[in-house]
C-alpha cells in the first residue's frame, strides 16, 4: 500500500500525513466493494505526491476515484471546503471528458480545468494512470477516446505548463498505443545506439564532475536518455536516422546559481568541442512555459552529447513546471501567482477570434512538438519562430498590419517566395505596399503558426462580414430544414440569448457571421435552439396534462347497444364511435361484441360473416361519455398548449390523452383524446379549436 506513514513522512507534516491515511482508510471501509477505485486512488496519489503538490491536492487525489462513483463521498470525506471545491471541479471536467469526441465540448472542459492549477495536475495524473493500464487495449473504444484526448488536450497542456514528468510519459504511452510496432522497433534501435554511448557518457560525466570540483563549483552531474516519443518526433519532422540525432544521450549539470551556470558552460566549451549552431540560452530568453536552462552540444571522441546546465530551482521547474510552486516548503504561498501560468490557456478561451473547438485544439498544440528558430529584422530585432516558418509568419509576428500589407520578402538580402522556409539566423526584410488588397487565402496553407492563421482569418472576417451574415443565415436555414423545422420558428430572443452570451456575441447578425465564417458550427446552434423549443413545449404540455389530471373523468359508464343486450361489448379504439355515428357490431373471439363506426377503414379487413346489426340505446338521464380523438395541425411555439387548454375548458370537455409530433416546416401535429357525450358535442369542440389563430386544421 502506497498511502502510508513511511511514504508520506518526508512530504507532509505528521498531522497532514495522518489525515491523508485516515481519509483513505475510511473510504476503503465505506466503499469496500470498489476495489478498483482504491487502487486508482493510490496510483493517482503517488503521481501527485511525486510532483510534490500540497496536502490538499493529495487528499483530493485520494477521494477523486471514489467521488466519481459516489458523489456523496465529497461531503462525507473532504476535510475542508478547499478540497471539496477541487473535487467538484474535477467532477465537472469528468462530465465533459465523457462526451469528448473530436473537438466537441473542449471549450467547456478547458474552462473547468483552468479554474485551479491543481485540477489540471490531478486530472492529468488520473489520465496517466489510465494510460499505463490500457496502453495495450488498442481496440477498446474508451481507450481510443482517452488516448485521443491525451494527444489533443492533456499532453499539450502539460507541455505548456512545464509538467515535464507527466508530458513525457503521456507522449511515450500515446506513441506506444497508436504505433506499437514502430515503437518496439525504435526502442530496440535506441538501445543498440545508446549501448555504444553509455561508456562514453560515463567518461564525460566523470570528466565534468572533476572540472567543476577543480574550479570550486559544487554540482550534481548525471546522464539521461531522451524519451522515445521525442526521438520519434525528431526523426519524422527532420527526416533523419537515430544516428543523426545528437541529443539522444544528454548530460545534465545542476548548480546553485545563474553565474555558476555560465561558468560551467565556459568550462564545458573549453574542454570539449562545441558544435556550431547548437547553443541555446533559455536562461536569458525562457520558453513561453517558463522553462530555463543552457543547452549546448559537444563532440567527444567521435560521439555527440547534449549538455544541459541549470540551477536546482530551474530543474524543479523543468521537471514539475507550475507544480514546483507547491513544494511543501512553499505551499502557503498565494495561489494567485501560480495561476498566472494558466494565462496562455485562458487567453485562448477569452479570445473572440478563437471560438471554434477545432481552433482551440490547433492552438493548444502549436509549438509543443516543433523546434524553434531565431531570425532577425534588418535592424537586429530577434524574432522567435518555429522550424519551417515562412516569411508570412515573420511578417505577422512583427505586426498584423505588416502581414496584411506584405507583398514580398528578402532573406539575407535576396528576394525569396513568401512560402519559402526560414532558417536559424536568417535576416528577413518584409516588403509592404499601402495599396495592398490584403493577404491571400492561399497563405493559410503555408503559414506554420496558428497565430498567423488566426490573424489572416481575422482579416477576412472583418472584410467579409456582410457576406458571412448571408452565408451563416443560409447555413442555419439548411440545417433547420434538415431537422424538419423552420428557422423562423426557432429565432426567439429568449432561446437566442444564452447562445449569444456563450460565444460573447452582441447580436443575431454577429451569430450569422460567426456561423458563416466557420467559427461556430451551424448544427450546434440549431440543436441548441431546438432543445430550447422542446423544453418550452414540454413545459406547456405539463400545463395541459395537469388540467387533465386535476379533472379525472369516469368512462366506465357505457351506453347500452341495441342488438347486443346482455352481451359483453367494447368500443373499438381505431375509430372511437360516439352517439350520432352509424355503427356496426363485430362478433370477436374473446372480446365479445366490438362496436365499430360504419366508416371505419378496418372493417374491410374483418370477416364479413361475423358482423351483426346494432344501434344506440341512449338513456337521456344517464351521463354517458365517449372518447374521441381530435387531430390538430398547429404552428409551433408560443402558448399553443395554453390556448388549446382554455378552448377545451370553455366548451366543457375533459382531456383523456395527448400526443405531439413534429410535422413539416416547424408545425406540430397534436392528437388529443377528449371525452364527449355525442357527435354534436364533438362538432362543437372541433369548431372551437378551428377558430384559434394558431390552429391550421382540425380533423
Amino acid at each position: 500500500m502506497i498511502i502510508n506513514e513511511n511514504f508520506l513522512k518526508d512530504k507532509y507534516s505528521k498531522e497532514e500525513a495522518k489525515v491523508l491515511i485516515q481519509v483513505f482508510d475510511n473510504l476503503k471501509k465505506t466503499y469496500a466493494e470498489d476495489v478498483n477505485a482504491a487502487l486508482d486512488a493510490e496510483e493517482i496519489t503517488e503521481v501527485v505526491v511525486r510532483l510534490k503538490l500540497d496536502a490538499n491536492s493529495a487528499c483530493a487525489a485520494i477521494i477523486f476515484p471514489f467521488a466519481k462513483l459516489h458523489t456523496e463521498a465529497i461531503e462525507k470525506f473532504a476535510p475542508n471546503k478547499e478540497i471539496a471545491k477541487i473535487l467538484e471541479m474535477l467532477l465537472s471536467v469528468e462530465k465533459y471528458s465523457r462526451v469528448y469526441t473530436d473537438a466537441e465540448g473542449l471549450k467547456e472542459m478547458l474552462i473547468a480545468i483552468t479554474k485551479d492549477i491543481r485540477v489540471i495536475i490531478i486530472k492529468s495524473a488520473q489520465i496517466l494512470v489510465f494510460a499505463r493500464k490500457n496502453v495495450q487495449n488498442i481496440n477498446n473504444e474508451r481507450a481510443i477516446r482517452i488516448f485521443k484526448s491525451i494527444d489533443d488536450i492533456y499532453s499539450p497542456i502539460a507541455a505548456r505548463l512545464g509538467l515535464s514528468e507527466i508530458k513525457s510519459e503521456l507522449q511515450d504511452l500515446s506513441f506506444q498505443f497508436h504505433k506499437p510496432e514502430e515503437c518496439r522497433k525504435l526502442v530496440d534501435e535506441v538501445k543498440k545506439e545508446t549501448r555504444v554511448n553509455k561508456n562514453m557518457l560515463t567518461k564525460v560525466v566523470n570528466s565534468i564532475k572533476g572540472l567543476m570540483q577543480k574550479n570550486g563549483i559544487d554540482c550534481t552531474c548525471y546522464g539521461r536518455i531522451k524519451h522515445i516519443s521525442s526521438i520519434y518526433n525528431k526523426i519524422t519532422s527532420k527526416k533523419v536516422s537515430v544516428k543523426n540525432i545528437y541529443d539522444i544521450v544528454a548530460v545534465r549539470i545542476l548548480v546553485e546559481n545563474i553565474s555558476e551556470c555560465y561558468m560551467a558552460l565556459g568550462m564545458v566549451h573549453s574542454n570539449f568541442v562545441p558544435v556550431d549552431g547548437r547553443f541555446k540560452d533559455y536562461i536569458a530568453s525562457p520558453k513561453p512555459n517558463g522553462y530555463q536552462s543552457l543547452h549546448t552540444t559537444v563532440h567527444f571522441q567521435d560521439e555527440f552529447f547534449e549538455v544541459q546546465i541549470r540551477t536546482y530551482d530551474m530543474h524543479d521547474f523543468a521537471e514539475y513546471g507550475v507544480a514546483a510552486h507547491f513544494l511543501y516548503k512553499e505551499h502557503k504561498r498565494s495561489l494567485a501567482n501560480v495561476d498566472k501560468k494558466l494565462l496562455s490557456i485562458r487567453k485562448l478561451l477569452e479570445n473572440k477570434d478563437t471560438v471554434s473547438s477545432n481552433e482551440l485544439l490547433e492552438e493548444l498544440k502549436t509549438d509543443v512538438y516543433l523546434g524553434e528558430i531565431f531570425v532577425q529584422t534588418p535592424l537586429g530585432k530577434v524574432i522567435k519562430l518555429v522550424e519551417s516558418a515562412t516569411p508570412i509568419d515573420f511578417a505577422y509576428a512583427i505586426h498584423s498590419d505588416v502581414g496584411n500589407k506584405c507583398v514580398g520578402a528578402k532573406v539575407n538580402g535576396l528576394m525569396v517566395p513568401l512560402t519559402s522556409s526560414l532558417s536559424n539566423g536568417d535576416v528577413v526584410e518584409i516588403l509592404t505596399a499601402t495599396n495592398s488588397k490584403g493577404p491571400s487565402r492561399d497563405w493559410l496553407k503555408h503559414a506554420k503558426l496558428h497565430s498567423t492563421k488566426q490573424k489572416i482569418n481575422s482579416f477576412f472576417k472583418k472584410q467579409m462580414k456582410d457576406e458571412n451574415i448571408k452565408l451563416g443565415k443560409s447555413m442555419l436555414d439548411q440545417v433547420a430544414k434538415s431537422n424538419e423545422v423552420a428557422l423562423s420558428s426557432l429565432m426567439k430572443d429568449e432561446w437566442l440569448a444564452p447562445i449569444l452570451k456563450r460565444h460573447a456575441l452582441l447580436s443575431v447578425d454577429e451569430l450569422f457571421a460567426a456561423v458563416g465564417c466557420g467559427s461556430i458550427g451551424a448544427e450546434k446552434v440549431v440543436n441548441a435552439l431546438i432543445s430550447s423549443k422542446l423544453l418550452e413545449e414540454k413545459k406547456n404540455r405539463t400545463i395541459l396534462d395537469q388540467v387533465s389530471t386535476n379533472n379525472p373523468v369516469k368512462i366506465e359508464n357505457k351506453a347500452q347497444i341495441l342488438g347486443a343486450e346482455g352481451m359483453l361489448t367494447n368500443y373499438c379504439k381505431c375509430c372511437n364511435p360516439i352517439p350520432g355515428d352509424e355503427i356496426i357490431g363485430y362478433v370477436s373471439r374473446g372480446r365479445g361484441i366490438v362496436i365499430h363506426n360504419k366508416l371505419c377503414e378496418n372493417i374491410e379487413k374483418l370477416e364479413s360473416s361475423r358482423f351483426i346489426k346494432v344501434g344506440w340505446n341512449i338513456d337521456s338521464d344517464e351521463n354517458y361519455t365517449f372518447t374521441s380523438i381530435v387531430e390538430i395541425l398547429t404552428k409551433s411555439g408560443g402558448n399553443v398548449y395554453v390556448e388549446l387548454t382554455n378552448a377545451l375548458s370553455e366548451v366543457g370537455v375533459k382531456v383523456q390523452s395527448i400526443n405531439t409530433n413534429e410535422a413539416a416546416n416547424g408545425e406540430l401535429l397534436i392528437k388529443i383524446g377528449v371525452l364527449v357525450h355525442d357527435k354534436n358535442q364533438l362538432s362543437t369542440v372541433k369548431n372551437k379549436l378551428a377558430s384559434l389563430k394558431s390552429v391550421y386544421e382540425v380533423k
